[in-house]
């Protein structure tokens, strides 16, 4: 059976691929590219480009913001009357697929593939650390430094972590805080590093060998840019376990 020209529905196809038709529209599309071969085509080509966008994209890291944007709305979301706001939602795109060309669809197709691959990455980033969970130490204040905290996390195995410190006192120009770790009572350089006005810093540790394989972490206020030893007050120690 053929379809004249004028009864063809490319101008919802767009929305059809990506689910977002109300249930009338999805029988009507549905029925059309039944019996219709120049839409069926149209719908193939659609469907192309969406399979085929996530497998183009470089693997990338997101920034670490995308974690906290992502969980302020997935609260944000919870505390909404969620069936009313997606009913609303659904609404709205597919009035705007009905009433825009279908090379709008195609740019929508685009900017929601790039997001959804985004999203799953983070995803499946917080569930993987979640089945291995990252070793995470806690490193007391001493009297130089009273109310600071510091946290090392380390990678399950304990091969390299970051310190992440928190109250600590702003310092001088002239002055940084300097990260040691101790094996067999000696000393090696773990890195330098500076708090802001709040007194929040983190940093990578760097070391030659696993942190795991260390006795102790501690860090002392020292020169700034660092000393070949421990100079100065002790703010923050604690051992390393194994």
């Amino acid at each position: 059976m053929l379809v004249e020209i004028e009864n063809h529905i490319t101008d919802l196809l767009p929305a059809y691929v990506l689910d977002a038709l109300t249930d009338v529209e999805l029988a009507q599309v549905a029925e059309h590219l039944a019996i219709c071969r120049t839409c069926q085509l149209e719908y193939e080509s659609l469907q192309a480009v969406a399979d085929d966008l996530p497998l183009a994209l470089a693997q990338t890291r997101p920034p670490d913001t995308v974690k906290t944007s992502l969980m302020h709305a997935i609260h944000t979301a919870q505390a909404i009357n969620q069936p009313v706001t997606q009913a609303a939602s659904g609404q709205r795109l597919s009035d705007l697929f009905r009433t825009r060309l279908p090379a709008l669809g195609l740019l929508l197709i685009v900017l929601l593939a790039v997001g959804n691959l985004l999203l799953w990455r983070r995803l499946a980033l917080v569930d993987q650390q979640a089945l291995t969970p990252m070793r995470v130490v806690n490193i007391a204040s001493t009297q130089n430094s009273a109310g600071a905290a510091g946290t090392l996390i380390m990678d399950p195995n304990g091969n390299y972590g970051t310190l992440v410190v928190d109250n600590l006192a702003a310092l001088d120009t002239s002055h940084q805080y300097q990260v040691w770790l101790v094996r067999g009572g000696q000393r090696i350089s773990g890195g330098v590093f500076s708090v802001n006005p709040e007194g929040y810093a983190s940093l990578e540790i760097l070391a030659p060998m696993p942190l795991i394989q260390y006795d102790s972490i501690g860090v002392t206020v020292e020169p700034y840019g660092g000393s070949p030893g421990p100079t100065g007050a002790k703010v923050l120690g604690s051992s390393l376990p194994h």
